[in-house]
């Protein structure tokens, strides 16, 4: 089992090689650029889709809660998020770029795929439920790539690492605290950098035999969450 594994693992660190960082949540997109967006379609919990761009949106916190589509014939439909699955943003190479641009500092900036970056195509907003409310809001998706298990979104409240610096210049730091993760589609919940060892395996990553045994031993470090969600995507059934 131990021979399979290390085979198995091999070829994944072989394929994130040739992915250029692929594991690596996708930046955020600035509301701001999202409400101006020319093209945005939206799927409806009954199954429709509208299309058009967004009229006018209500975001608190950085989350959607009602906004209005306007049609290619000018009719405008109101929604609120309760009643949309998903929202999807076209997006322009200037939103990616300046997204691209906000990494939180020179480590993270080498480490992303640029060229992936550059090349998103849809902003994705889903539906979910918010921690401990029964409320929805539409969260922007930061791996769209490997979500089939656990999505991620950004923590409005998040608090961020400590920054080094050096002529104003962010070497280290800068990187949130916490992210909201729906995990099967059930109820967001609130992951932290602190309880995040702790949980990981219990709470998060669990019920996979691979995965468990590909970490034996391991600490789990909040800096590699992201790499951690794709594994779990990739070797888990």
């Amino acid at each position: 089992m131990k021979t399979y594994l290390s085979l198995l693992l091999l070829g994944l660190v072989g394929h994130l090689a040739n992915a250029q960082y692929s594991q690596y949540f996708m930046p955020p997109v600035d509301d701001g650029m999202v409400t101006m967006a020319k093209e945005v379609y939206a799927v409806t919990t009954a199954g429709d889709t509208v299309k058009g761009r967004i009229n006018s949106a209500t975001l608190i916190s950085g989350q959607i809660r009602a906004f209005t589509i306007k049609q290619e014939d000018g009719t405008k439909v109101k929604f609120k998020s309760a009643d949309v699955i998903l929202l999807a943003v076209k997006a322009t190479a200037f939103m990616n770029w300046t997204s691209a641009l906000s990494a939180p500092n020179i480590q993270r900036a080498t480490e992303m795929d640029f060229t992936k970056v550059k090349a998103r195509e849809w902003v994705v907003f889903d539906q979910a439920l918010l921690p401990n409310k029964n409320k929805y809001a539409l969260m922007q998706l930061l791996n769209p790539d490997f979500d089939s298990k656990i999505k991620v979104y950004l923590n409005p409240n998040a608090n961020e690492t400590g920054t080094m610096s050096v002529n104003g210049l962010a070497l280290s730091g800068g990187e949130d605290t916490s992210y909201l993760v729906v995990l099967e589609g059930n109820q967001s919940e609130l992951y932290k950098k602190s309880k995040y060892n702790k949980e990981a395996l219990t709470k998060l990553f669990k019920d996979c035999d691979v995965f468990a045994e590909a970490y034996e031993g391991e600490k789990f470090k909040w800096r590699d969450f992201s790499e951690h969600v794709f594994v779990y995507d990739q070797l888990c059934d």
